[in-house]
């Protein structure tokens, strides 16, 4: 079919027509009634209710239809591992041999940092390492010289130290000795206080009787001038009152008596305290006397005390050249840390040193992002009910609208993003407000292009899950 060559032809617009008086037989238009008016509006509402009824049933089942499968979230973003990289050691930072969202490998220097102090430290354990070695084998020279010493006068200090012993045993059974001794003269003070108590008992009891006896003497020879006691009565209450005099002075002479046997035995008790204590002297002289020996046998023993002490040394010795061969492998591993290298591939980003900077530990000089991501879609928690993991994905990307990715879901967090953030919810105080809470989704790619476009963590990402 071939086109027509012949130009369009112009558009004529209608002019307004001169009025015409109707004929005059024509007879006069009717005027439409209101029930036919009516009618029409009722027919354009049914059609449109039918149009709209259809349309609904077009698009609205097919959505539904699809709700029931799927379910999907714009609150979803794009995630990788990060690894902010901080100094082991703190130094001037001499070199930065990377860019900003460079792509560098394992093992890739990323900051070199002055090394010098570090390396005065190692030279400086490396020294003392040496002189830890040529300590250790000084003591070990020293020891096979002391081993080959002979033990000349051991054995008259041996026989010293049995007289010693010998001396002790003699002072012991001489202080046993002394101590019975004054043991028995504390019994006999005991013995004697014994005799004085019953003694002045004694004499009491007679000075009682003595009273009683002159008192009834006077009685009687009061009542002999009246006669009526006879003089017998009262030469017989006479004679009882001497009686009892004699007695009572007997009983002091007795009592006299005693106490010069506990004079005597007191004395008795500071004798023989005297000779216990010559018998402790003698003792405490024979064991300043082993003693002594003990002493001259440990001089003169050189082997066994010289030996102890010189493998003493060489333990020592040993100790430190351990301690010095650790500092020094702790000097050249911080002498290491002194080359910031990447610890895993990515892309360097937030690089914020430079050279000449001061790099403190701890400090963060850069980041590296790793190239594996996944997506981090919050769903709310109504829309968990069939969701399962290594259930089907499609992902679009907001930033490539003409892609689409397919994944899985890998996990679902085991708590809403409210329950771990810095202030959780209290929803047992105050007035309560519930709020559809949103459930973390760790999403994963699969099988991505080979012409994947660029991706960055934190792009935005609208995920579908299908759920049935």
């Amino acid at each position: 079919m071939t086109e027509s060559t012949e130009p369009p032809s112009p558009i004529v617009r209608p002019t307004a027509a001169p009025s015409q008086s109707p004929p005059p037989n024509a007879e006069p238009a009717k005027p439409a009634t209101a029930a036919e008016n009516g009618s029409k509006r009722k027919k354009i509402f049914i059609i449109g209710g039918i149009v709209l009824l259809i349309l609904a049933l077009v698009f609205g089942i097919p959505w539904y239809l699809h709700a029931q499968k799927y379910v999907s979230t714009d609150d979803a973003y794009v995630r990788a591992h990060v690894i902010y990289i901080s100094p082991q050691v703190s130094a001037q930072v001499i070199s930065v041999p990377v860019l900003d969202n460079q792509y560098v490998k394992k093992g890739t220097v990323l900051a070199r940092l002055d090394p010098r102090d570090y390396q005065a430290a190692v030279d400086r354990y490396k020294a003392m390492l040496e002189q830890a070695i040529a300590a250790r084998q000084g003591s070990r020279y020293s020891l096979q010289l002391v081993k080959q010493t002979s033990p000349a006068k051991l054995s008259q200090a041996k026989a010293q130290v049995a007289i010693a012993r010998a001396s002790i045993a003699t002072a012991k059974a001489g202080e046993a000795q002394a101590a019975a001794a004054f043991d028995q003269a504390l019994a006999q003070v005991s013995g004697a206080m014994a005799g004085i108590a019953r003694a002045q008992a004694d004499v009491i009891a007679d000075a009682a009787t003595a009273r009683k006896a002159t008192a009834d003497y006077r009685r009687y020879d009061s009542l002999l001038k009246s006669g009526d006691v006879t003089p017998q009565q009262v030469d017989s209450y006479r004679a009882a009152a001497e009686s009892a005099r004699a007695i009572l002075a007997a009983a002091g002479k007795i009592v006299l008596s005693r106490r010069a046997e506990l004079t005597e035995a007191k004395a008795g008790v500071e004798a023989a305290r005297e000779n216990r204590v010559a018998a402790g002297a003698h003792l405490l002289e024979a064991n300043a006397n082993l003693l002594k020996s003990l002493a001259q046998q440990a001089a003169v023993n050189v082997i066994p005390q010289q030996v102890g002490q010189i493998q003493s040394n060489v333990s020592g010795s040993t100790g430190r050249m351990d301690q010095a061969r650790a500092e020094l492998q702790q000097a050249e591993l911080n002498l290491s840390y002194c080359t910031v290298r990447a610890p895993v591939s990515g892309y360097v980003t937030k690089k914020a040193v430079e050279p000449g900077n001061y790099a403190t530990t701890g400090s963060t000089l850069m980041t590296i992002v790793r190239p594996e991501m996944w997506v981090v879609a919050n769903f709310k928690e109504t829309a968990l009910v069939h969701m399962r993991p290594n259930d089907p994905v499609t992902i679009s990307i907001d930033a490539y609208p003409q892609y689409t990715f397919k994944g899985y879901v890998q996990s679902i967090q085991a708590g809403s993003g409210a329950e771990f953030s810095l202030l959780p919810p209290e929803n047992a105080t105050g007035n309560f407000v519930k709020v559809v809470q949103r459930i973390p989704v760790k999403i994963l790619f699969k099988d991505l292009p080979k012409n994947m476009p660029y991706l960055a963590a934190g792009m935005s990402a609208v995920p579908e899950v299908r759920v049935r």
